[in-house]
């Protein structure tokens, strides 16, 4: 009977503890892994590494990875949704934490990238919204109270 108690108690444990700790990989598509890898490089000053059999893996700030992968027809991670911003709203896949909202913003704006007012969502911290070279849609985002 110890032995059922036990197993029941540990089913229970491992139910209330979450299962998924964090996302470890994004997947990116893209037109072109040697143009978009240059771009987020020079953008942003990341990290890139060659991905074997093909792609491409750009390393941000924490470590984390975005792999590029060349798509066969344009495709972009963006989708549309009427529960976010209005109907039919592009909505961007992934949301950037950054450390100096302003100065990136000014640089993407320089580069020519398609790139959004920065705003402040009722004290949310400050956010903008980018496109990179093959329209995949991004938020940047900067808890200000913190500085």
């Amino acid at each position: 009977m110890a032995e059922k108690e036990r197993i029941e108690s540990h089913r229970q444990q491992t139910a209330q503890t979450p299962m998924l700790t964090r996302v470890s990989h994004n997947y990116l598509p893209v037109s072109d892994v040697e143009q978009a890898s240059k771009w987020y490089k020079e953008t942003f000053g990341l990290t890139v590494k060659p991905r074997s059999p093909g792609g491409a893996i750009v390393v941000l700030g924490n470590g984390q990875w975005l792999f590029l992968l060349e798509t066969k027809k344009k495709r972009t991670a963006n989708f549309t949704t009427d529960q976010w911003n209005g109907d039919d709203y592009e909505m961007f896949s992934l949301t950037f934490e950054v450390e100096n909202i302003v100065e990136l913003h000014k640089r993407l704006r320089e580069s020519g990238a398609y790139v959004e007012p920065l705003f402040d969502e009722d004290g949310c911290g400050l956010q903008f919204k980018f496109k990179d070279p093959d329209g995949n849609k991004f938020n940047v985002w900067q808890d200000v109270s913190q500085n």
